[in-house]
C-alpha cells in the first residue's frame, strides 16, 4: 500500500529504469528514517522491474550477516534465476578470497573486477537492476563490488538503487563519501502526512482517523499499515492499536543497531522519559548514544517527547524482555535512581517489579514508600512494597515494625491475609512491645475471625498495662467489642469519660441501654464528623451509622454511609467498601426497599472472598436472606442457607441477625417449628447475655407471628405485649411491628384501632413494605366491618407503597387479608384459623392471581418472580387444597371485591382451552 509521495518516487524509478536500459546506466540513492517505507518501495520497484524483462538481482544488508564477507554478493548471484554457471563462477570466486588467509588488498580487487565483470557481462544481455535495501549493515567485500559498479555504470544497462538509513551519523561515511562523489540520483522519503495516510484509508475508516493514525505512527508507513490492520480486526474502533502495531514495533526495533531496542527497552523498563544519563545507564551506553538513539527512535515515530506514543509500544516492548532479564533491569533502575537521590515511591516501584530488592538500603526505601502510599490510600501498592520489605529484611525488630504496618494495609484489602501476620503481633503484644492501634489491631483481628480466646489474653495483656493505650483507642476497642458482643458482654472496665472520645463513645451505645435517642443520635453524627478512612476502626463507624439507623435517622444514616463507600472506593479500601455496603443493605430493607437491599448486600458479598469476612459473613447474608424471603424468592433463599458460617457467629450478634433471618425464612416456607426454634434461640440467648432490646431483634414479635400460624392467639398477646413494654419511646419501626402482630392476634373492634397505630408508627419510621402490610391489613378489617368505601383507598394505597418501595411484590399480608374467612370475633380468641386454607403468602399471592385467569408469565411479571417459582409455588397450593388446576381454585381466593366477576376473555378463553398451569 504506497501513499501517494512513494508512487511519485516509483514514477521517477521507472524513468531511470527505461533511461538505464537505453544504454545509460544509473545510481540512486533512497535515504529515510527507521521504517520510512525504503524496503516497500524497493520491492514495489523489483515487480516492476520484472515485469519489464530486467533481469533483477537483490540483497538485504543485515546486522546478523555483516561480518560475513562477500554475504551480500551470495545473495544477489543466487536465487536470481540466472544460469547455473554464472552463480558457479561466483561462488568460486567468493571461495577462493574466503579461503585465503591474509588476503592482499590487490587480491581483495581482484576478486571484486572478476565479479564486477560478471555483471557488466550480464547487462550486454539484457538490463540488470541491482537493488540493496539497508546498505549500512552490507560486508566490506560487498561494499567494494558496490564501489567498482558506481564507477563503470554510466555505459552499462545497469540501475543500482541503494536504501541507506538517513542518520545523524552514517556508519559507513567513507562509502557514502565515495558514492555520492560520481553521477547519482537522491530521493529522500520524509514520514507519511495526514494527507498521505488519508489516502490508504479503507473505506470502512472515516477520513478523520488520519489525523490519530499519524500522531501514533509519526508517519512511520509500517505502524500506519499496522493500526490499519489492527482496525479490520476491530471495526467498531477507528484507531485501534492491537497485537499488529505490537509486532510491528518490535520488528522495527529488531532490525535496527542493537542500541536502540537497549533505549527502547530502558524507557519501557523506567516506564517515563528519562535523561540520556539515566537512559544510557540503564542501557549500558553512554549519554550521547542514548541521546541519538532517543532521536531516531523519534524520528522513526516510536517515541514523541522521550516517549513511547501509544501504551501498547511500551507494553510490547517490555513482553519482548525475558522475565529474568526484566527483573534486573528493575533492579539496576532502583539502584540508578537512588543513586540520583530520586523518590523512594519510584525507587520502591521498581524494587516490586523486579519481585527483589537485594541492596542493602532497599528495605528503608520500600517502608517509606509504603507510608506514603498509605497517606495517599494508595492501600495495593503500600501492600506490595511492604510485602517484599517482609521479605527481605533480617533484622526482627525492622521485621516486626515492618509486620505492624502490613496488617494494617491488608486489613483494608483482604482481613484474611491480615491474619496470617498476626502471631508475630500477639507475640510483641504479650512482650510489652505494642502499643495503640497496633496493639488494638490484634484484639480486633481476633475478634473478626472469632477467636475469642486470643482476644481475652490481648484484652488482659493491655490492661495489665493501660499506657499501652490512648484514650481514642481505648474507646474505640470498647466500641470494636459492642460491635461483636453488645453492650453487656466484652472488656471489663468503662469508657473514660473524662476525655472527649470515651463520652460520646458512651453517650452513643445509651440508645440500646436507655433508650436516650437524641443523646445518642448527637453524639454518632460528632463522631462521624471526626472520623475518616485510616484514621478510626470501621466497626466504629458502623456502630455510629447504625446508631442513626435505630434511632429514626435514616436519612442521615443513608448519607453518611455513602459518603463513606465512596471515600473507600477512592481509597481501594475493600474491607471499607465491603461492610459498609452491608450496613447499608440493612438501611435500604428497613426502608423497605427490599430489592435495593438485596443488591447492595449481594455486591458486599462479592467484594471479599468468604474467609475475608470472617464471622461478619453472617451480616449481609442475614439482610440478603430477608430480601429473598421478602420477595418470595425461597430457592435462592435455600441456596444462601446452604452455605457455610463459622460456628464462631453464633456467639456473637451477628448471630442473632442471621438467626432472625433465617426464622423469617423458614415461617414464609411453612416451617413453623423451625422459625419458632431459631425465634427461641435468640430470646434465650439475648437474655443470657444481658441483652434482651427488641431494637436489635424483636424476637417475641417474630415468636408471636409463628404462634399466630398456630392459632395460639393467648400466647402471641402475651409475646407482643411484653415486647412492648420493653421498648424504648424512639423505637417507631419495632413498635410498628408489634402493633401488626397484636391486631393480627385480636378481635375485630380492637384490631382496626391497633393497625391504624400501627401504620402511623411505620410511616413515621420510614419502613413503606411494612406500611404496606398495615395499609392492607387494616382495609381488609373495615371491609369484614362492611366499611368498603374506607377500606378500597387503604388497598389501592398500600399497593402504591410496596411499588413505591420498589419490592417487586405485593405486601407480605394483603393476600391473607383478603382470604381471612369469617369475621373474627370484638373479643376473646378467634373463633377459627383465618387462614383456614393454610396457604403461605406467597402461594396466596400466586394462587389469587391464578384464580383469576392468569397465565405463569403474566403472575412472573407481576410478582417480579421466576416461571419456575410461580410453578413451584402452584403445585404446592393444589396440593394443600386438594385439586388438580387453576381451573378449580376456590373462588374464596379472590379478593371480596372482585369474587363473582368475570375472567378476562383471554383468561377464559384460555381456561377453556386446556392451557392451565403452562409457562407462557
Amino acid at each position: 500500500m504506497l501513499a501517494s509521495q512513494h508512487r511519485s518516487v516509483l514514477d521517477v524509478l521507472k524513468g531511470l529504469l527505461a533511461e538505464s536500459s537505453a544504454g545509460n546506466g544509473r545510481l540512486v540513492l533512497v535515504s529515510g528514517g527507521l521504517a520510512s517505507g525504503k524496503t516497500e518501495l524497493l520491492h514495489e520497484f523489483s515487480r516492476v522491474a520484472a515485469t519489464s524483462g530486467a533481469l533483477l538481482l537483490s540483497a538485504t544488508g543485515s546486522l546478523g550477516e555483516n561480518t560475513l564477507q562477500a554475504g551480500m554478493i551470495d545473495q544477489l548471484f543466487h536465487g536470481a534465476g540466472l544460469p547455473p554457471e554464472v552463480s558457479d563462477q561466483v561462488s568460486r570466486l567468493i571461495r577462493r578470497h574466503t579461503v585465503t588467509t591474509g588476503a592482499t588488498r590487490h587480491a581483495e580487487a581482484e576478486v571484486v573486477r572478476e565479479i564486477g565483470d560478471v555483471l557488466l557481462e550480464l547487462s550486454r544481455e539484457r538490463p540488470v537492476v541491482v537493488g540493496v535495501d539497508a546498505v549500512h549493515l552490507v560486508d566490506g567485500l560487498s561494499l567494494r563490488l558496490l564501489l567498482y559498479l558506481c564507477r563503470r555504470i554510466s555505459s552499462a544497462r545497469i540501475l543500482l538503487i541503494m536504501n541507506e538509513w538517513d542518520l545523524p551519523q552514517s556508519t559507513i561515511p567513507s562509502f557514502s563519501a565515495e558514492v555520492t562523489r560520481g553521477f547519482h540520483h537522491r530521493i529522500w522519503l520524509t514520514p507519511l502526512s495526514v494527507g498521505d495516510i488519508a489516502e490508504v484509508l479503507p473505506s470502512t475508516m472515516d477520513p478523520a482517523a488520519a489525523v490519530a493514525l499519524q500522531r501514533l505512527s509519526g508517519g512511520n508507513p509500517m505502524l500506519v499499515n499496522a493500526l490499519i490492520e489492527d482496525h479490520r480486526a476491530d471495526p467498531g474502533d477507528p484507531i485501534a492499536a492491537g497485537a499488529a502495531y505490537a509486532q510491528a514495533v518490535m520488528a522495527c526495533l529488531h532490525r535496527w543497531e542493537p542500541e536502540l531496542l537497549w533505549v527502547a527497552r530502558a524507557l519501557a523498563v523506567l516506564g517515563e522519559p528519562g535523561s540520556a544519563g539515566l537512559t544510557g545507564g540503564l542501557a549500558k551506553i553512554n549519554p550521547k548514544a542514548a541521546e541519538r538513539a532517543v532521536e531516531v527512535l523519534t524520528e522513526a515515530g516510536l517515541l514523541a517527547g522521550g516517549w513511547f506514543r501509544h501504551p501498547v509500544a511500551a507494553a510490547a516492548v517490555l513482553d519482548g524482555i525475558g522475565a529474568e532479564e526484566r527483573s534486573c533491569l528493575h533492579v539496576r533502575a532502583a539502584v540508578l535512581l537512588y543513586q540520583r537521590g530520586m523518590s523512594t515511591t519510584k525507587i520502591a516501584g521498581h524494587f516490586v517489579a523486579a519481585d527483589r530488592a537485594p541492596e542493602d538500603w532497599a528495605t528503608g526505601v520500600l517502608r517509606d514508600a509504603a507510608e506514603q502510599a498509605l497517606a495517599g490510600n494508595e492501600v495495593a501498592v503500600a501492600v506490595q512494597c511492604l510485602e517484599l520489605a517482609l521479605r527481605s529484611v533480617r533484622d526482627e525488630g525492622e521485621r516486626l515494625a515492618i509486620t505492624k504496618v502490613l496488617v494494617r494495609a491488608l486489613w483494608r484489602v483482604n482481613p484474611s491475609a491480615a491474619a496470617l501476620h498476626l502471631p508475630l503481633l500477639r507475640e510483641a503484644l504479650e512482650k510489652g512491645c505494642l502499643f495503640g492501634q497496633d496493639a488494638a489491631a490484634v484484639v480486633r483481628h481476633s475478634l473478626w475471625n472469632g477467636d475469642v480466646q486470643t482476644a481475652s489474653r490481648a484484652m488482659e495483656a493491655l490492661t495489665a498495662t493501660p499506657d499501652l493505650l490512648n484514650v481514642q483507642t481505648a474507646a474505640e476497642l470498647h466500641l470494636t467489642y459492642q460491635w461483636f458482643y453488645g453492650t453487656s458482654r466484652g472488656p471489663h472496665g468503662r469508657f473514660d469519660t473524662a476525655s472527649a472520645w470515651g463520652a460520646e463513645a458512651r453517650r452513643m451505645t445509651s440508645i440500646w441501654t436507655h433508650g436516650d435517642g437524641e443523646v445518642a443520635l448527637v453524639s454518632a453524627e460528632n463522631i462521624l464528623q471526626s472520623c475518616r478512612l485510616g484514621e478510626t476502626t470501621l466497626e466504629v463507624v458502623a456502630i455510629a451509622v447504625l446508631t442513626l439507623m435505630y434511632g429514626g435517622r435514616t436519612e442521615r444514616a443513608t448519607h453518611w454511609c455513602d459518603e463513606l463507600i465512596d471515600e473507600a472506593v477512592r481509597s481501594g479500601a475493600l474491607t471499607w467498601q465491603a461492610v459498609l455496603g452491608a450496613v447499608r443493605a440493612e438501611i435500604a430493607f428497613r426502608q423497605g426497599e427490599v430489592v435495593v437491599a438485596a443488591t447492595k448486600a449481594r455486591a458486599a458479598l462479592e467484594l471479599m472472598q468468604a474467609q475475608s469476612w470472617g464471622i461478619l459473613i453472617g451480616y449481609p447474608r442475614s439482610t440478603l436472606l430477608l430480601a429473598h424471603t421478602a420477595m418470595g424468592q425461597y430457592e435462592e433463599g435455600a441456596e444462601l442457607l446452604q452455605q457455610r458460617v463459622p460456628d464462631e457467629m453464633f456467639a456473637t450478634l451477628i448471630g442473632l441477625r442471621y438467626l432472625h433471618a433465617r426464622g423469617h425464612y423458614y415461617l414464609a416456607t411453612d416451617r413453623v417449628l423451625a422459625a419458632i426454634s431459631d425465634f427461641q434461640t435468640c430470646g434465650r440467648l439475648m437474655q443470657d447475655w444481658e441483652l434482651d432490646r427488641p431494637m436489635l431483634v424483636p424476637w417475641r414479635s417474630n415468636l408471636a407471628e409463628a404462634n399466630l400460624r398456630l392459632s395460639r392467639w393467648g400466647v402471641a398477646r402475651d409475646l407482643v405485649t411484653e415486647q412492648m413494654e420493653r421498648l424504648k419511646p424512639i423505637d417507631l419501626r419495632t413498635r410498628g411491628v408489634s402493633l401488626l402482630i397484636l391486631a393480627a392476634a385480636s378481635g375485630l373492634a380492637q384490631r382496626v384501632e391497633l393497625l391504624r397505630e400501627a401504620a402511623e408508627c411505620l410511616r413515621t419510621a420510614g419502613d413503606r413494605l411494612l406500611l404496606s402490610r398495615a395499609l392492607a391489613d387494616l382495609g381488609a378489617a373495615l371491609q369484614q366491618l362492611g366499611e368498603a368505601d374506607e377500606a378500597k383507598p387503604l388497598i389501592c394505597r398500600a399497593m402504591r407503597e410496596a411499588e413505591i418501595c420498589h419490592s417487586g411484590v405485593m405486601p407480605l399480608r394483603l393476600s391473607k387479608s383478603w382470604t381471612t374467612g369469617p369475621v373474627l370475633p370484638d373479643a376473646g380468641e378467634p373463633a377459627e384459623d383465618p387462614n383456614p386454607l393454610g396457604l403461605s403468602d406467597s402461594e396466596c399471592r400466586v394462587a389469587e392471581l391464578a384464580a383469576l385467569g392468569h397465565t405463569n408469565r403474566e403472575i412472573s411479571r407481576t410478582l417480579h418472580i421466576t416461571v419456575s417459582t410461580v410453578e413451584q409455588h402452584l403445585t404446592r397450593v393444589y396440593r394443600k387444597l386438594g385439586v388438580k388446576s387453576r381451573a378449580d381454585l376456590p373462588p374464596v381466593l379472590t379478593p371480596p371485591d372482585r369474587r363473582g366477576s368475570v375472567r378476562p376473555p383471554e383468561a377464559e378463553a384460555r381456561a377453556k382451552s386446556g392451557m392451565r398451569g403452562i409457562a407462557q
